[in-house]
């Protein structure tokens, strides 16, 4: 007669140092790479250091981003308003972005580009006022700054399938 209480006591050790391996593994690689992009990161930091915030920016976004935000902040006054417009299907946050580049200027926002009707709803759902559309692309793009009419026509091309 085979005696079970050896057998599954055995068996549950054997699971138990399983796993208690596996976890030690997983802390060890996690811990590597941990370490590795932190040196990173602070690599990055250090590059930087000193730099203006006009420098930091174009390291991170690019040279045609911060020239994109400079452009739209002269043509929209600082106590202006603008429509937001979020282009691509894939949230990004870029919305988010391109409205913190332009405050104080008052943003109102449209929705992303696809979702938006096209034709004369578009027009009529339109809020009043302002005269500039900003089209807030994913990275690596700049955003876009469009006439109202502009954009208007731009969306309907869309729709039309042109």
């Amino acid at each position: 007669m085979i005696n079970t209480s050896n057998v599954f006591s055995s068996i549950g050790s054997a699971s138990r140092a399983l796993a208690l391996a596996a976890f030690a593994l997983f802390l060890v690689h996690s811990g590597i790479a941990t370490v590795w992009r932190s040196g990173q990161w602070i690599g990055q930091a250090a590059a930087l250091a000193g730099a203006d915030h006009a420098a930091v920016r174009r390291w991170l976004y690019g040279d045609s981003y911060v020239r994109a935000i400079a452009r739209i902040r002269q043509a929209i006054p600082a106590d202006g308003e603008y429509l937001l417009v979020r282009e691509g299907t894939v949230w990004e946050g870029n919305a988010y972005w391109v409205r913190f580049e332009l405050a104080p200027r008052r943003a109102r926002y449209l929705g992303p580009w696809s979702e938006l009707p096209g034709g004369a709803a578009l027009r009529r759902e339109m809020p009043p006022g302002p005269r500039f559309v900003v089209l807030a692309a994913g990275a690596p793009r700049p955003p876009q700054l469009m006439e109202r009419e502009e954009f208007l026509r731009a969306v309907e091309r869309s729709h039309a399938g042109l």
